[in-house]
C-alpha cells in the first residue's frame, strides 16, 4: 500500500480493490476448493470402484479353482459387464476367454480377447491379450491375422513371445526365410535359460538348410576370362 499515508485512506483504498475484485478472487476461491474436493472425490470413487470389482473377480478365481466353465463364465462377465475398464476386468476377460478357448468357442474367444485389448487400462495384460488372439487364429490357420494383430510389437517387452508366434505365422504362409528370420531375433530377444529359447532354437533347427542359389552355366561362362586376342589355336594347320 505503499503512497498512503494514514491508516483511513489505506483501509480506504483496500475496501476500493475489494469492491473492484471481489468476485475474481472469491470465484478463483470456489474454482480450486471444486478441483481439490473434485480431485479428492474422484480418488474415493477409483478407490471405491477398484475394491468392488476386486470383490466381484475373487469369485472368478474361485471358480478357476472350481474347474467349473460355466461358474467362470458367470462370474467373468459380471466383472466385465460392471467394470470393463479396470485392470480387474482385464484379467476376468483373460479368464473368460480361456474358458471359451476350453470349450472350443473360438470366436468367442477372440471377441473377449479384444475387449480386453480395448479397454485394459494395463497394458500388459493388454498385450498376453494380443498374444492370445494371435495364438487361436494360427490355430484356426489365420496366419495372416496373426501377423496383423502382432504389427508393432515387434520390440516389446514380449518381443521373444512375439517373434515366435510371427516365425509359425510365417511357415504357415510358406515363408521359410522370414520365419528364419523371426525366430533368430525371438532367440536374440529370449532369456538363455528359458523354456521359450529352448524352443526357438528347436525351431531353427527343424528349419530346411538355407539354399545359396547356384550361378547357370551361360553366367559361369560369361565370368571366365576370354583367350587374348591373336591366341594360336590348338591342333592348327602345318
Amino acid at each position: 500500500m505503499e503512497g498512503y499515508t494514514t491508516e483511513t485512506e489505506q483501509l480506504q483504498a483496500i475496501k476500493k480493490w475489494w469492491d473492484q475484485n471481489a468476485k475474481w478472487v472469491l470465484g478463483g476461491l470456489l474454482i480450486a476448493a471444486i478441483v481439490v474436493g473434485g480431485w479428492k472425490l474422484w480418488g474415493y470413487w477409483q478407490g471405491k470402484r477398484a475394491a468392488e470389482a476386486a470383490g466381484l473377480y475373487a469369485a472368478v478365481v474361485q471358480a478357476e479353482g472350481q474347474g467349473g466353465n460355466a461358474a467362470v463364465d458367470a462370474a467373468a462377465q459380471k466383472v466385465l459387464h460392471a467394470y470393463p475398464d479396470t485392470a480387474y476386468g482385464a484379467l476376468a476377460g483373460l479368464a473368460l476367454a480361456k474358458s471359451q478357448f476350453a470349450q472350443q468357442h473360438l470366436s468367442d474367444a477372440i471377441d473377449t480377447l479384444q475387449g480386453v485389448v480395448k479397454h485394459s487400462p494395463d497394458k500388459g495384460l493388454a498385450m498376453i491379450a494380443r498374444i492370445r488372439i494371435a495364438r487361436i487364429q494360427l490355430q484356426r490357420g489365420n496366419a495372416k491375422a496373426a501377423l496383423d494383430i502382432l504389427k508393432g510389437y515387434e520390440k516389446s517387452a514380449f518381443a521373444a513371445t512375439v517373434q515366435s508366434l510371427r516365425g509359425d505365422a510365417f511357415m504357415q504362409l510358406g515363408r521359410t526365410e522370414a520365419a528364419r528370420d523371426a525366430f533368430k531375433r525371438g532367440l536374440k530377444a529370449s532369456d538363455p535359460g528359458s523354456g521359450l529359447h529352448q524352443l526357438l532354437s528347436l525351431r531353427l533347427a527343424s528349419l530346411p538348410e538355407q539354399v545359396t542359389p547356384k550361378a547357370s552355366p551361360a553366367a559361369t561362362t560369361a565370368s571366365q576370362p576370354s583367350a587374348p586376342a591373336g591366341t594360336a589355336k590348338a591342333g592348327g594347320q602345318s
